[in-house]
């Protein structure tokens, strides 16, 4: 009988904190994750993407890419090539939240193959993104709609973690090499409640009994000792007290704006796509097809409404590209500048220091610039807005609020009481557990576990991927 072949297992508790987890786990909280995971393993903290927000933060796993990368700029996105083309297309705009989300899957670049086409036996819960499954291993495909909607409904979302936890329990009886399994409790309960609610803290003590469970069969199977367990999350959430409408805001100015869910508006002036609450793209549409950015700063269109949006006590700061490899920060406390050169990013503070970093005068490389600022306010801050402002697909310019505060607030059901989405440490920061030890240390990336786990399990890596292996 021939050897079955490494199993990885990857566990995307959605929304989780690192000190959150850390305390549990010290406190005895997470007992099963303390005693099969970390008895064996690492904990550890990774950088996640811009913007921080369920769906593109879940490409870097599944496809080893950032979202810019990919052209996949946010839950909600606006293409103006596409929007000023005549006649109607389903990729003038698009939001992943709703009926759109199925276009996902084609939306990705097809030179950019996803895991679960990697792999001959993968399994999907939960995710999204699905691109490559075979017929049958999206195991809560015809479940989720239902499940989605029951929750939303009755704010409770035990029911959806439960699920996916008897799913993950039924992949591992169809001999599986990958599994991505999605626990979104954690998230939910904190946007209803807080991060920090008795909800959220239950959410997360299911997904330990979750690992319980699954060790368990896993070692009558045979396969605990050639499977690699990954606790990881797409990105961290704070909480909100208040929320900025930036697309009414913009609209109360003056500027005719398009926004979800009212997207069929006649010659709009602008439009506002939020990702996560606490970020969001603005296109300034004047009817005639433009380059992905407008040329020199957007203030030029928007006039005293640029100075006011930027005096709200709600913004954090502000970011567009001004040409290729060159962009500006703008907030209340100073100016900067982020550049190419000599292929390398450069961070040159022009007022003040918005970011925190001191000037990086030196062009950096891609890993060298994630360890300089991995410990700052705002982690690879100069990696994330380079990769998600390049793409076609973004703003003229970007808005990022304040921790306590976000940029929406009209129909949003229900209310939310934590944002994520920003470049702020406590949403960029993930943890980050695995029963392996002995890797390499430093920084890392979510983005380097798509060639870790190819790497675990024998695969080849693609020539192209904005992540390392861990090993």
């Amino acid at each position: 009988m021939p050897a079955r072949k490494k199993l990885t297992i990857l566990y995307l508790i959605d929304g989780a904190r690192p000190d959150v987890m850390q305390e549990m786990l010290e406190s005895g909280d997470l007992p099963n994750i303390h005693a099969e995971v970390l008895s064996r393993g690492t904990f550890r903290r990774a950088s996640s993407c811009f913007p921080t927000t369920t769906g593109p933060a879940y490409l870097p796993f599944l496809t080893g890419c950032f979202p810019g990368t990919l052209n996949i700029t946010g839950i909600r996105w606006l293409d103006k090539r596409e929007f000023h083309r005549k006649g109607w297309s389903k990729n003038k705009f698009r939001s992943y939240n709703g009926v759109e989300a199925p276009w996902f899957n084609s939306d990705l670049p097809q030179e950019h193959p996803t895991l679960f086409e990697i792999f001959d036996r993968p399994f999907n819960i939960f995710s999204m993104i699905t691109r490559g499954l075979p017929n049958g291993n999206d195991l809560t495909a015809r479940a989720k709609p239902f499940l989605y909607f029951y929750a939303h409904l009755t704010d409770k979302w035990d029911p959806v973690d439960r699920t996916s936890h008897s799913r993950l329990l039924s992949a591992l009886d169809q001999d599986p090499e990958f599994v991505f399994a999605v626990f979104p409790g954690v998230d939910s309960y904190s946007h209803l409640f807080h991060p920090r609610h008795d909800h959220t803290y239950k959410a997360y003590r299911y997904v330990d009994f979750s690992v319980g469970e699954v060790v368990q069969k896993l070692k009558k199977q045979g396969r605990w000792e050639d499977t690699l367990l990954i606790l990881t999350s797409d990105h961290g959430l704070t909480a909100t007290h208040t929320h900025l409408d930036l697309a009414l805001f913009l609209q109360e100015h003056g500027v005719k704006t398009l926004f979800y869910p009212i997207i069929w508006k006649r010659n709009p002036r602008a439009s506002v796509m939020i990702s996560g609450n606490a970020f969001g793209h603005v296109y300034l549409l004047n009817g005639q097809v433009q380059k992905p950015a407008v040329a020199g700063h957007p203030k030029e269109v928007l006039g005293g409404i640029w100075d006011e949006l930027l005096a709200r006590e709600e913004v954090d700061f502000l970011t567009w590209r001004e040409s290729e490899g060159i962009y500006h920060i703008e907030a209340a406390r100073g100016r900067a500048n982020i550049f190419r050169q000599n292929g390398g990013l450069v961070y040159r503070p022009l007022a003040g220091d918005p970011f925190g970093l001191g000037d990086l005068s030196r062009p950096l490389a891609n890993r060298e610039s994630l360890e300089k600022t991995f410990h700052s306010d705002y982690p690879d801050a100069l990696v994330q807005i380079d990769q998600l402002l390049s793409a076609p697909r973004s703003g003229d310019f970007a808005v990022v609020s304040k921790k306590g505060y976000d940029l929406r607030k009209a129909y949003e059901w229900p209310e939310h009481h934590s944002s994520h989405g920003s470049l702020h440490r406590e949403h960029m920061i993930v943890p980050l557990i695995y029963n392996q030890r002995g890797w390499k240390e430093g920084p890392v990336r979510t983005a380097d576990l798509f060639n870790t786990i190819l790497k675990w399990s024998g695969k080849p890596l693609p020539e192209k991927t904005d992540g390392h292996s861990l090993f």
